[in-house]
């Protein structure tokens, strides 16, 4: 079947998707005089049977889901003058098939299973004034969606249920209710996290803007300014449990925009994103709820500014969506988990939008700290997938181990 979707371009960017929070425990190697390193990381793998209308939808994958496997070293030095200063660098490794395996197609001549992929690098610091972080990190905006969902480090979907692309990785919840904005070089400030009320604010190297979907459409491709980020959040207990509440918005241009044969894109050479979305997170015992919405123009539908930002004469698209998740402690080591949420991108006069819907229940056994076993059960329905051209709705049956130290 014909795919508007490079689908090893689409596994590439998907293989971006990796969780930005340390993993559950840590071996401290040294400590010292103030000299401090430690390890920390991840094994996950999952064998995932995906069941749609399309050829592409149909596939039976072992890859490691939503997030590459991972370890990460962390390095702090004694406090200097009232600052504390640390340093984290943490590698992902995917565990792709190696060549010969057509369904791994993007691992010959490719990067996805034969590389380490340095997505932390960073330096902080930290004291009475906050927290200044500098290097390659998470961003802020809709940043707290992905960490919330329990898919992160378990299965997920498909991006956009291309389940045969080449490497192809689950991408949690991206397309059907909130975006990812990746890991990205910039500084970023965070107020003291002891007080309640929280703001953050990032400067980030910026993105160019276009849609992969459509070959014909405008990419603009030169930026002058930073990406900038924020966000302002409040964090309250009572008796029984505890609720953030946050809201956080990002903009950024860029400029050049150009269609495939140089003309100027038709809503000029300069192009807009920017988005706004907030939240809410409740913890009550053994319960647990998150709820988050977002809207912009010139977001795109999963990763933010690359995938269908730009219609096909190169103007900004508007999108939104919502996502809500419920978590249940039965036990003390089995969680049950609920979620369900939806994106829209809006049609244009030159592009047709389309509405993504995503539901996914699942289980996670804890056995001990370390070890973590999960199954999931999800659907996943476009009205207009851009991948395929056409309506998609496929099914997710998912099975998993997850070691974490």
């Amino acid at each position: 079947m014909h795919t508007t979707l490079n689908p090893i371009r689409l596994a590439a960017t998907a293989c971006g998707l990796l969780l930005a929070c340390s993993a559950q425990a840590e071996i401290e190697v040294y400590n010292k005089d103030g000299y401090r390193f430690g390890v920390d990381g991840w094994v996950i793998l999952n064998a995932s049977s995906t069941n749609g209308d399309a050829d592409a939808n149909d596939a039976f994958r072992i890859t490691s889901g939503d997030s590459p496997n991972m370890i990460g070293f962390n390095f702090a030095v004694p406090e200097t003058d009232g600052v504390r200063m640390s340093s984290r660098l943490g590698l992902r490794v995917n565990p792709h098939s190696g060549e010969g395996n057509f369904k791994n197609r993007g691992n010959v001549a490719d990067t996805a299973s034969k590389s380490i992929d340095p997505r932390e690098i960073w330096a902080r610091f930290e004291g009475d004034f906050g927290q200044v972080t500098i290097g390659k990190h998470y961003s802020i905006f809709q940043g707290r969606p992905i960490l919330a969902d329990e898919s992160v480090l378990a299965g997920g979907f498909f991006a956009y249920d291309n389940a045969n692309g080449g490497g192809a990785l689950g991408a949690g919840s991206l397309h059907s209710g909130y975006l990812y904005a990746n890991f990205n070089s910039g500084l970023r400030y965070d107020s003291p996290r002891a007080n309640p009320l929280k703001f953050s604010v990032g400067l980030y190297d910026p993105s160019q803007m276009g849609n992969v979907f459509l070959p014909s459409a405008g990419l603009a491709s030169k930026t002058t300014l930073p990406r900038v980020e924020a966000e302002l959040a409040y964090d309250g207990t009572f008796t029984g449990g505890s609720y953030t509440v946050y809201a956080d918005g990002v903009y950024q241009r860029a400029q050049d925009c150009r269609l495939p044969g140089g003309a100027t894109c038709v809503g000029g050479d300069t192009v807009t994103g920017r988005g706004v979305s907030g939240g809410a997170q409740l913890k009550l015992g053994a319960f647990g709820l998150f709820a988050s919405a977002f809207s912009g123009k010139g977001l795109g539908s999963a990763l933010m500014f690359d995938y269908d930002a730009l219609d096909a004469v190169g103007r900004e698209r508007e999108s939104k969506g919502w996502w809500v998740q419920a978590t249940a402690r039965v036990t003390p080591k089995t969680t049950l988990r609920l979620s369900h949420g939806v994106t829209r991108v809006d049609d244009t006069a030159a592009t047709r939008g389309h509405e993504a819907r995503g539901t996914l229940a699942g289980l996670y056994y804890g056995m001990n700290r370390f070890v973590t076993l999960y199954g999931e059960l999800g659907r996943s329905d476009f009205d207009f997938n851009p991948a395929f051209g056409r309506a998609t709705d496929t099914r997710y049956a998912t099975l998993g181990a997850r070691f974490a130290w």
